[in-house]
């Protein structure tokens, strides 16, 4: 069976282009660092931890990665959600990415789902 490589699982692509995309946003915010910090770092990490889940050898190590992807992408919309109330950056993009995000969840719970059924029964 050939090697899959990273690149084809579909919520990594996402969560990386979600990051590169709120990445180049958040570059020209300059009077909000914190806020930008937070969410440069929360996304970041979303896509961190799938690459981590992807490369860990252990279903529980592969779960507590997912989680922690879904924790930071969860945090992540908190973060595009008081941009969206403190018009640091337009709704509609705010709106487009949170929906986004949204699907990388389900995408995140159907991958736990997938791995949790995969777990030998003792």
């Amino acid at each position: 069976m050939p090697f899959e490589s990273l690149e084809k699982l579909w919520i990594y692509k996402e969560a990386k282009a979600l990051y590169i995309e709120l990445h180049g946003l958040l570059k020209g915010i300059k009077h909000e660092y914190n806020f930008v910090n937070q969410a440069d770092r929360s996304s970041q990490s979303a896509c961190d931890n799938i690459a981590e889940m992807y490369g860990a050898y252990y279903y529980q190590v592969k779960l507590a990665s997912l989680r922690v992807a879904r924790k930071e992408s969860y945090e992540t919309i908190n973060h595009l959600k008081k941009a969206k109330e403190g018009k640091i950056l337009p709704v509609e993009t705010c709106d487009e990415l949170i929906n986004r995000y949204e699907k990388l969840i389900l995408g995140i719970n159907k991958y736990i789902s997938y791995i949790t059924k995969r777990i030998p029964k003792k």
